[in-house]
């Protein structure tokens, strides 16, 4: 029997709630720190070579969150919820190597986009560089859309996302 792929309306829900989900995190990691930072923001002009420290601490949680979630049962909290399940060949969890992969071109992916975004919301870029920016992001999700063989992540990573099975009650 072979694994139904996740539809990509799935995909985006998984991915909201576990953007919130991480969101969270962030913000308790930044709410630990608050003390020893005088409840200042942590930024190089302020704290120099710690506010890397910091940044490289917020990639840690987003990627453990992700890879953790991955290795163990091939579900984040947000895939759960939608019975979405990140498989390699054969249907097992993914291999460290496999996860890197896909976080490696996810975090490109999204952090072009997003800084696209933000570019344009501090208007210093106009809309057409914010478009550009959304370009690869849109390209990889419309190559699921059009096609129904994966993101850019799912081919960088050789894995996909599927559907599990509902359970019986």
């Amino acid at each position: 029997m072979t694994e139904a792929r996740a539809g990509l309306p799935r995909r985006l829900a998984a991915a909201a709630y576990d953007g919130l989900l991480v969101i969270a995190l962030l913000l308790v990691y930044s709410a630990l720190l608050l003390p020893f930072s005088g409840g200042e923001a942590i930024t190089v002009d302020r704290f120099g070579a710690l506010a890397y420290a910091y940044h490289a601490g917020s990639a840690l949680i987003v990627a453990g969150y992700f890879g953790l979630s991955w290795r163990r049962r091939g579900q984040t909290l947000g895939m759960k919820a939608w019975r979405l399940r990140l498989a390699a060949a054969g249907g097992t969890s993914p291999d460290w190597r496999a996860i890197a992969a896909r976080l490696l071109c996810a975090a490109t992916l999204y952090l072009l986009a997003l800084g696209g975004l933000l570019m344009h919301a501090a208007h210093r870029a106009g809309t057409a560089a914010a478009l550009a920016a959304l370009l690869p992001l849109a390209a990889s999700l419309g190559l699921e859309l059009v096609t129904g063989s994966g993101t850019l992540e799912d081919r960088a990573s050789r894995t996909r996302v599927v559907l599990e099975p509902r359970r019986s009650r």
